[in-house]
């Protein structure tokens, strides 16, 4: 059976496993084993299950756990159960509320005109578009000081510049974070600001030292990364489709081109069941969302892009307590991408067709690797 983790093509693997059966032993790319979670149904469970723990201390230790982290840096929402996960997510939810992201896609959409103006006439619209508008966002949203800003722009760039399958991890560029989180931290944030909220949380006790600075890590770091890779994806599938398909066809790119290909991994806090597969507790559950995205079983032709699906309940931001917070954001921040260059920039036309678009990323994410756009003559 072909393993997905390093194939080619992991859609076409996960298709292979997924009429195998919902649930398989895996050995992952760093070496440990862990259960890999197919279908649909099953993955939808296992997000929901509060059987299943996200804190990596309830891992038996013999199945990949991902890499860890310092402790100041591994307090945040991914590696957090309730009560813990429900404190720690009431801090940031006023920041991305449907109200509130309403009130922000003005300016993202202004962030994201600004670089679709000052594109040249031959670009690729992943290192100089798709890159720096969540990088800008980001930093406008908690707000960045200056300086911090500036090296939070050159560690993405930085990123873009390896090759597609050898781009550093996060643990390879450890010093660069911490330089970076500092200078937010050490900052004077306007009032009422995503920040300035999560300072005044330490200051009254309701975060302590490592989960506010877990929290600045969670926000900028881990939201990038998932952020580019849908703004790189939405501009591929949908710089040419019909305007009035924009919205559905954005579900449509995070269903087809899943920036997270996994979730967060779970550890049953017992033995028990997943998909008729027994698992021990502190056993690994990679829940795959790229595979339930085009289970048969759900989406009539899932191996066919189709901008106008509906409905389309597809798992790409999660699913219960612990789907993404940022998950209106990253919608919008799509959508404006791709209204700001038929705005400013409607001359640009890609220099390749999607189908044919290289990728980078590793086991558990995946993105566009660049997209050069020409003005037509």
């Amino acid at each position: 059976m072909t393993d997905p983790f390093t194939a080619p093509d992991p859609f076409a693997a996960l298709a292979e496993l997924r009429a195998a059966g919902p649930v398989h032993r895996v050995s992952t790319p760093d070496g440990p084993g862990a259960w890999l979670v197919t279908r649909y149904a099953e993955v939808r469970a296992a997000l929901g299950d509060q059987r299943l723990a996200l804190d990596r201390s309830r891992s038996h230790g013999g199945d990949y756990a991902g890499f860890d982290l310092p402790p100041q840096l591994d307090a945040h929402l991914l590696n957090s159960d309730p009560p813990r996960h429900t404190r720690l997510r009431r801090q940031i939810a006023p920041s991305f509320t449907a109200q509130r992201v309403r009130e922000l896609a003005p300016q993202v959409r202004e962030v994201a005109e600004r670089l679709a103006a000052a594109l040249p006439d031959e670009v690729d619209l992943v290192t100089e578009y798709a890159v720096p508008l969540p990088v800008r966002v980001i930093a406008e949203l908690l707000p960045l000081p200056e300086q911090a800003r500036a090296e939070f722009t050159g560690w993405a760039d930085s990123l873009l510049r390896h090759s597609p399958g050898a781009e550093p991890r996060a643990r390879d560029t450890m010093r660069d974070m911490r330089r970076i989180i500092g200078g937010a931290l050490g900052s004077t944030p306007p009032a009422e600001s995503l920040l300035a909220g999560l300072l005044a949380a330490r200051a009254g006790g309701r975060l302590d030292d490592d989960e506010l600075t877990s929290m600045v890590f969670y926000l900028l770091f881990v939201w990038y990364e998932i952020m580019v890779h849908a703004v790189s994806s939405a501009v591929l599938r949908l710089l040419g489709a019909e305007p009035a398909l924009l919205d559905p066809g954005v579900e449509e790119v995070l269903r087809f081109h899943p920036p997270q290909l996994l979730a967060a991994p779970r550890y049953p806090l017992s033995d028990l069941e997943i998909g008729g597969v027994p698992v021990r507790a502190g056993d690994t559950l990679l829940l795959s969302l790229a595979s339930a995205n085009r289970d048969e079983r759900v989406f009539a032709d899932a191996a066919v892009f189709r901008p106008e699906r509906s409905p389309n309940p597809h798992l790409s931001l999660g699913h219960g307590i612990h789907s993404c917070p940022a998950s209106a954001l990253t919608r919008v921040i799509a959508a404006s991408a791709v209204r700001a260059l038929r705005a400013r920039r409607p001359e640009l036309s890609p220099a390749a067709p999607a189908d044919s678009a290289a990728w980078r990323g590793n086991f558990r994410h995946r993105g566009p690797a660049e997209l050069v756009a020409r003005v037509r003559r």
